[in-house]
């Protein structure tokens, strides 16, 4: 007993320090975009050596990867509570609130987000978060079944993956890359306006 409890103080202080590299590396990117994420800059910035850095990350590359895979998560996670909750709105409610959510998320992981995009050859244009859409494509079709009711099953396929895919790109260009004087909010209701438009076509269709 005794001896877990000596140890317990250094896995903690392991988390602390692991916690300590990518939230300066966060803070790096979010301030000076990747060109300043260097792995001297991570260890100046959180005033540690060399060797504590490198045991825990191999190089930027791997630390990338774990800001990259810890955005993600967050964004899903709050993505999958907003599509629950805007099952008992109304399609305009429901579509900004998921509008909404994955701007914020956006702009709450700027800085590694835009590293992401930095990195794809097709910029902006890439689909820079497959994950979001594949981890809730599932989730996704709650929506279109909701308001669609009766859609056949590969009709419903079709709807569920072109409004993941317009959502998160169009989401993506509001959070980062909206022009200076443009208008969030004005954005934020064009593209519930677009993606309504399209549900409705495909509802008027059937």
């Amino acid at each position: 007993m005794a001896q877990r409890q000596r140890a317990r103080p250094r896995q903690d202080r392991a988390v602390q320090t692991r916690r300590l590299l990518l939230d300066t590396a966060a803070r790096i990117l979010e301030q000076g975009g990747i060109e300043r994420l260097t792995t001297t800059a991570v260890i100046e910035a959180a005033h540690v050596s060399s060797g504590t850095y490198y045991r825990y990350f191999n190089d930027r590359q791997e630390l990338l990867g774990v800001l990259r895979e810890e955005a993600v998560r967050a964004i899903s996670d709050d993505l999958m509570v907003s599509v629950v909750d805007a099952l008992e709105l109304d399609l305009d409610a429901a579509l900004r609130l998921v509008v909404v959510t994955l701007v914020e998320g956006f702009e709450r992981h700027r800085g590694v987000i835009l590293a992401m995009v930095d990195q794809m050859p097709a910029g902006n244009n890439a689909n820079v978060l497959p994950e979001i859409e594949a981890q809730l494509h599932n989730l996704a079709t709650l929506l279109p079944r909701r308001h669609l009711p009766g859609l056949a099953p590969e009709r419903l396929e079709g709807v569920v993956f072109m409004m993941m895919g317009v959502l998160v790109s169009t989401c993506l260009r509001i959070a980062l890359g909206r022009p200076e004087g443009v208008d969030r909010e004005e954005l934020i209701r064009l593209t519930v306006a677009m993606v309504r438009a399209g549900l409705t076509e495909i509802a008027d269709a059937r």
